[in-house]
């Protein structure tokens, strides 16, 4: 069977339906149907070579900036959003682009402007087909730093997660191969004393079942090095798991069965790894995914985790500073409808971290997201959502429920320019005062797009699309 490699840089950030945490976000093509390996990008080489973005700029008004529960104080912020999809495809090389960037300036200067959002990349190049890779992933988000106060962007910071190394590809027969993967990575944290560096080694047994399944089996260990090792206790993971893979014209399964330990802490986690991720396919129109599992994690993982599973629509308060693993338990359903002028998404989604060390940090969070857009004529798309999320701490101080919801309009004019005009309400209770607030906003964005598709293995120069390398 032909093995195809590839190379995804994917960006990522918080749109203008909320530019502190993405409690909702508009729909964007995801990264992968199944529960990423965090080692290896995502398979996206059945998608044609594709280039296209929106580079917008506008304004955003709100009558609660500060997100507080008294006084609230009003404010015009200045955006300037790049959102780009990119696949291309070559013979050595794929490439993958997502991104929904913000460049935001306050008005009255209560928060300092800054640049906000997701980065998800990975990258592969076939340095020998079949035999030698070379991959690099990237990871960019936001972490919430107290998570009792309400997420403003005094209460975030930046997270950035690089990892590089190569994969060998050894053919032991027409069905069995071996694959050996190396990762070196490095984790940077804006605020936080958190900065570590890691290493990680894989071996994998694949067997091919047939054209469409595959059984591998799959071991795997890392170090996990903070640069504060004195206030951050560095930490070794291993894990040895089976997996089964198939593909069929109507549905997808992956299922990870294993067993994972955390060691080199005063508190030793182990336990179960399970990971279970199903695509149906319910009909032209309509299509149903199923994701499960247990590991364990940390906070920089978890990132990745979320943004495999949701795409870009990633909540800064899912992730909480912390500098020890948890075991990490989620559970998400989504149901897609895409028809004619038409489509409508659906997910609930369930997610618990039980600390090893710091147990104040245990929390359950549950969300659930409603989205639909109608094409009400070939220039005009409006579109309204909702979502609840709910957060429950250890710490009770830190509980909350969030409800918010948001309507739009995007006017076409012409080929490339649009004008997107949208509201948003946000209403969120918590424990203490300082987690409570209700803020409304209206934002009005100006801007340019480009689409582009063409035969996946080309490349495209002055319009003409021509070989890939």
């Amino acid at each position: 069977m032909k093995r195809r490699v590839c190379v995804i840089v994917l960006i990522g950030c918080l749109g203008p339906i909320d530019l502190y945490a993405s409690e909702l976000s508009d729909q964007t093509p995801e990264l992968n149907d199944q529960a990423p390996d965090l080692n290896r990008p995502p398979d996206l080489h059945n998608q044609p070579n594709e280039w296209s973005g929106r580079i917008a700029a506008g304004l955003i008004e709100t009558d609660n900036v500060e997100r507080t529960a008294t006084d609230p104080m009003s404010d015009t912020i200045e955006e300037v959003s790049a959102d780009v999809a990119l696949h291309e495809q070559t013979r050595r090389l794929d490439a993958d682009v997502l991104s929904n960037l913000q460049y935001l300036n306050f008005a009255h200067d209560i928060y300092p402007h800054e640049v906000v959002g997701n980065f998800i990349g990975s990258s592969t190049f076939a340095v020998l087909p079949k035999e030698f890779e070379w991959v690099a992933l990237d990871n960019f988000g936001q972490q919430q730093l107290d998570p009792t106060t309400a997420v403003t962007p005094i209460n975030l910071e930046n997270i950035n997660y690089f990892s590089t190394g190569p994969d060998l590809l050894i053919a032991l027969s027409p069905l069995v191969h071996a694959q050996v993967s190396a990762r070196f990575s490095n984790v940077y944290y804006q605020t936080s004393d958190l900065n570590n560096n890691r290493g990680d080694a894989s071996v994998a047994l694949v067997r091919s079942l047939s054209a469409t399944s595959n059984v591998s089996l799959n071991v795997a260990a890392g170090r996990i090095l903070y640069d504060d090792s004195a206030a951050n206790p560095d930490y070794t993971t291993q894990e040895a798991y089976l997996r089964y893979d198939a593909q069929g014209a109507r549905s997808k399964l992956a299922v990870d069965l294993g067993y994972d330990e955390v060691t080199g802490l005063s508190s030793t986690g182990a336990g179960p790894l399970v990971h279970v991720d199903a695509t149906r396919v319910l009909s032209p129109a309509s299509r149903l995914d199923l994701s499960f599992g247990q590991d364990i994690s940390d906070t920089s993982n978890l990132l990745r985790q979320l943004q495999g599973l949701n795409g870009l629509a990633v909540n800064a308060t899912y992730l909480q500073r912390a500098d020890d693993p948890f075991i990490n338990r989620y559970a998400r359903a989504a149901w897609d409808f895409d028809r004619n002028r038409t489509f409508v998404n659906f997910d609930v989604a369930v997610y618990q971290e039980r600390h090893l060390e710091d147990s104040s940090l245990n929390q359950v969070r549950t969300q659930s997201d409603v989205s639909v857009r109608r094409n009400l004529a070939p220039a005009l798309t409006a579109s309204v959502g909702a979502s609840y999320a709910r957060g429950t701490f250890t710490a009770s101080a830190a509980s909350y429920r969030n409800l918010s919801a948001s309507a739009g309009l995007d006017w076409r004019i012409g080929r490339h320019l649009d004008v997107r005009t949208e509201y948003d309400r946000f209403d969120q209770r918590g424990d203490v005062m300082t987690n409570q607030y209700t803020e409304n906003r209206i934002g009005v964005t100006v801007g340019w797009q480009v689409d582009s598709t063409r035969l996946p293995g080309t490349i495209e120069r002055n319009g003409n699309a021509f070989p890939g390398l």
